[in-house]
């Protein structure tokens, strides 16, 4: 057994950016205050859900959304008019949000379901379509983290091919099923979680870097070959958000929040509410123009 080398924050970071597979946008309807900047990001929305809200009657469906950046881009869309339907494995934290949601007056369905599973997911946006209709919006998200911190010599295939499933033939499978829909539709918007690990390597974990390198690689592709069919298919790159994820893998390495901000620009944390207010400027008009992309939505990870 090889001595293994001490990863360094920045690969922590991504460890817990893994995590933060776990979304931000285009101001919410009740826009931020003015003082607000990259050291003072707006308050997670509040109060009532506006039926006449900027994504009033579109239907959302989001993968991954019993937590993290999924849980908040559900929370937000439903606070801005959307019929938000979405999944993930743990029912218990599902039903609990689809309650809270209708409890502050929004639209939203959970539906168990695995991404790694061919069978779910064409199951989940199946029902998206006979429940509400259409598919208008989806958030590809659901992801997890590599289960060990090694090198690539003392990585097992098994532990490759679980987070292969989940990251990578996840967002392969559902934009496979979602296409589909908005083609006959004529229109449709996708947004896919990639990670800053799409971007660059991190030492330790080779399986989630080389899954989120093939997310950012399908968003390409599938912008390329559907463009001309007013599909628009974008992808973010989230650093450190404050998730579960996050959580265990601070744990993990044995690290503070505290240190791991020191790797980014912005010296803090991202919040969840911050990266489902992109995944909303994306899927929204202001964003017309964008497609293909790999947005750094780490507070500057990516600019050194």
């Amino acid at each position: 057994m090889t001595e293994q080398p001490q990863p360094s924050r920045r690969a922590i970071l991504t460890s817990g950016a893994t995590g933060a597979v776990a979304l931000a946008a285009g101001a919410v309807a009740a826009a931020a205050p003015a003082s607000a900047n990259t050291q003072n990001p707006p308050a997670p929305s509040t109060g009532r859900a506006d039926r006449r809200g900027r994504f009033a009657g579109k239907v959302v469906l989001i993968t991954g959304a019993t937590s993290g950046i999924g849980q908040a881009t559900a929370y937000e869309m439903a606070r801005q008019g959307a019929h938000v339907f979405f999944c993930g494995r743990r029912e218990e934290f599902g039903r609990r949000h689809e309650r809270e949601i209708r409890r502050f007056g929004g639209e939203a369905t959970y539906m168990r379901a695995d991404v790694s599973e061919e069978d779910d997911v064409r199951a989940f946006v199946g029902e998206c379509v006979r429940r509400y209709g259409r598919v208008d919006i989806a958030f590809n998200n659901a992801g997890i983290e590599s289960p060990n911190a090694a090198p690539l010599h003392e990585q097992t295939l098994s532990d490759f091919e679980q987070v292969w499933r989940t990251n990578a033939a996840g967002v392969f499978l559902a934009m496979k099923y979602e296409i589909p829909h908005m083609l006959r539709q004529r229109a449709g918007i996708i947004v896919n979680t990639a990670s800053i690990s799409a971007e660059v390597g991190f030492a330790t974990i080779s399986p989630y870097n080389a899954s989120k390198h093939a997310v950012a690689s399908l968003t390409k592709v599938a912008a390329l070959e559907y463009a001309d069919k007013n599909i628009r298919i974008n992808a973010l790159a989230p650093g450190a958000v404050d998730t579960p994820m996050l959580e265990r893998a601070a744990k993990a390495f044995g690290v503070t929040y505290e240190q791991i901000a020191q790797d980014y620009p912005i010296k803090r944390i991202v919040r969840p509410q911050e990266m489902a207010r992109v995944v909303m400027w994306l899927a929204s008009d202001d964003a017309t123009a964008v497609l293909g992309t790999d947005i750094d939505a780490s507070g500057g990870y990516l600019t050194g």
